[in-house]
């Protein structure tokens, strides 16, 4: 029998090594990022009961058009500087040109200063057009009102974006989820439940939802302030050679970030652009009932975040060191745990959809059709993982801007032929068959393109037991027993206690007992040590 040669030992221990070592980043990164996305998204949904309450669903409707187009618009004013500086500055420090950190900071910050100013001072002016165009005419001085409101924080909430993107490249997952995902949601409930005791009404609210964003910039500046004094490191343990080519960061910046702001603005509009939509070719209530229903669908989305969040610089580390297997291997594990965790989720908003929608009152209870294409077209999405984060880290902005565009055009188009004969369901179709575009595309170019392996077969079996337990179950408890609030709590118990029954039976092979151990051993190292990039998220 012959014995292993020493450097084939050698390579498997230090993969073995680097396993642990990215499993443990990943842990402990997905760990906050879900604990924060579990507070935003109970934030949100808060909001949402909130406002939905307060303002009825004409005024709520009016209220959540104006949230969209500022979203849009926001998002616009970016750049895709937020994504471009988690992508190079994780990649600089990758390999070895942590000096050139403070010189990428102020490239990407300055452009979205102007352009934030300039978003902002246009917002303000163009109100009535807006009005106009989106609201019916009875709503339209409310709306004014809002927007005129709103305007003067985009520029605000844009700056807040791209320093808590510094942050991330940096290597602060804690300070991100912290201000984007505690601060900023969580304080809006809490000052619209103010707005409602004290009978404020629609402006009152706008200044409630808008207010945290000051808070939140005034924290992420600082941050990255302090951050920046630490920089200069490689997170896995040092500077590469100095062979290392150098380009202009500044260029190689804006080349990535430019395409990227673009597909950024199209992506946020085919989240938020069927609203105004429903609202200029159905009401402005017919606008908030699929605005809510909407709502809930992002809600869902919280540990697909919590993901992103802790992926997103390892890969473009790993990526950058042109090492596709480990960020492949890593994207997979990241994306059986998405699945794991949102489809029960969808599966319960697809099956109890009326339930859910009336704890926003009776006028929300017709948004469950739609409510259910929406969910339905989730389950496929988050099956596919983080695909759009890994290809944007692998610096693919331009491939990710033409998916979004042929996707908007897709969602705009069949928004204006199916919504005026079958209303909200029909916006809610339109965009399904948009994100499956948008996903599909980017997974083939994952796989074909990046040559990063999707693991589809592990992947499904991992959605089997979400199927059987809160599908199956949920679908043959409201045919015989409709949909009241007594069968929800007993499939709620049946659905929740089989299922994790279920995966703590397969933990080993679903990779449940390996996660679970690298959260609590985060704070372990290997032989080699954890890298500054890991020690700086923990300190932030």
């Amino acid at each position: 029998m012959t014995a292993a040669p020493p450097h084939a030992d050698q390579r498997a221990g230090e993969g073995g090594r680097r396993h642990g070592r990215d499993l443990r980043e990943f842990a402990r990164g997905g760990a906050i990022g879900l604990v924060s996305s579990v507070i935003a998204a109970a934030s949100g949904f808060l909001l949402t009961v909130v406002v939905a309450r307060t303002l009825g669903p004409a005024e709520a409707g009016v209220f959540f058009v104006v949230v969209a187009l500022f979203t849009i618009v926001a998002e616009i004013a970016e750049l895709g500087a937020d994504t471009g500086l988690v992508r190079t500055t994780a990649r600089l420090r990758a390999l070895g040109r942590g000096d050139e950190l403070r010189r990428l900071m102020a490239v990407a910050h300055l452009p979205v200063v102007v352009v934030g100013v300039l978003c902002s001072v246009g917002a303000y002016l163009a109100a009535p057009w807006v009005a106009d165009r989106f609201i019916d005419p009875a709503q339209a001085g409310t709306a004014v009102t809002l927007l005129r409101i709103a305007a003067p924080f985009l520029g605000l909430m844009a700056l807040t974006r791209v320093a808590l993107g510094g942050t991330r490249g940096l290597g602060s997952v804690t300070a991100y989820s912290l201000i984007n995902n505690v601060l900023l949601p969580g304080t809006r409930p809490l000052l619209v439940g103010l707005v409602f005791v004290f009978g404020m009404g629609a402006a009152g609210v706008m200044v409630a939802w808008t207010a945290p964003v000051a808070a939140s910039f005034i924290a992420a500046a600082l941050v990255l302030w302090r951050m920046m004094s630490r920089a200069g490191h490689d997170p896995d343990g040092g500077p590469l050679p100095a062979t290392v080519p150098r380009g202009s960061p500044g260029r190689e910046f804006w080349a990535f970030s430019g395409p990227r702001g673009l597909a950024a603005a199209v992506e946020i509009a085919l989240v938020w652009a069927n609203v105004p939509l429903v609202a200029m070719l159905v009401s402005s209530e017919e606008a908030g009932v699929y605005a809510t229903a909407n709502r809930f669908v992002s809600t869902g989305t919280l540990v697909l975040q919590a993901a992103r969040i802790a992926i997103a610089p390892q890969v473009a580390a790993m990526l950058a060191r042109d090492e596709r297997d480990r960020a492949g291997h890593l994207n997979s594990l990241a994306t059986r745990w998405v699945v794991l965790a949102s489809w029960p989720i969808y599966l319960v908003l697809a099956c109890f959809g009326p339930f859910l929608l009336a704890m926003f009152g009776e006028g929300f209870t017709g948004g469950a059709v739609a409510l259910a294409v929406l969910a339905g077209a989730m389950l496929i999405a988050l099956s596919a993982g983080n695909v759009q984060t890994v290809l944007l880290m692998g610096g693919k902005s331009s491939w990710s801007l033409g998916n979004k565009a042929v996707a908007l055009a897709v969602n705009i188009g069949l928004t204006l032929l199916l919504v005026p004969p079958f209303g909200i369901a029909g916006a809610a179709a339109a965009w399904a068959v948009a994100m499956l575009i948008d996903t599909v595309a980017a997974a083939l170019q994952v796989r074909y393109l990046l040559g990063l392996r999707l693991d589809v077969r592990r992947v499904a079996v991992t959605g089997l037991w979400a199927l059987v337990w809160f599908g199956l179950t949920g679908v043959a408890l409201r045919a015989l027993f409709g949909t009241s609030a007594l069968v929800f709590a007993g499939y709620a118990v049946v659905a929740c206690a089989g299922y994790a029954a279920t995966l703590w039976r397969l933990r080993h092979s679903l990779g449940g007992a390996e996660f679970l151990g690298a959260v609590r051993n985060r704070g372990a190292r290997d032989d080699a040590g954890a890298g500054p990039g890991a020690r700086q998220g923990e300190s932030a």
